[in-house]
């Protein structure tokens, strides 16, 4: 919410006072904020398609909660797609896809 409220310049130097006490901590060089920049994006392309169908409006929020789910999904497809290519075989392809989908650490980190 701060990087759209603000912007990326004052998101960067961004100082929260409240977290690491009693230091405090500044924000935009201890994270990394590829992820909160793709988000804004996404939500800012939402709310554009958001004038001509009711459909895209959305929230920050709802864009940050589904984030993960929807790149879960295209690491899946991109899985088939590469072993695929690979292989030469659309059944390697699957495979590889289904492995991907199974592994836990990938689960605890795509789930809306």
């Amino acid at each position: 919410e701060y990087l759209e409220q603000h912007g990326l310049e004052k998101f960067l130097k961004w100082y929260d006072t409240m977290s690491w006490s009693p230091l405090g901590r500044p924000v935009g060089t201890t994270i990394f904020p590829g992820m909160q920049m793709t988000a804004v994006c996404i939500y800012r392309s939402a709310q554009f398609l958001a004038q001509y169908s009711p459909v895209f409006d959305v929230t920050l929020n709802d864009v940050c909660v589904f984030m993960p789910a929807g790149f879960g999904c295209l690491t899946s497809l991109f899985t088939f797609g590469l072993a695929s290519e690979a292989s030469g075989s659309p059944n390697v392809g699957v495979l590889a896809a289904a492995i991907v989908a199974v592994i836990p650490a990938h689960i605890m980190r795509s789930v809306a």
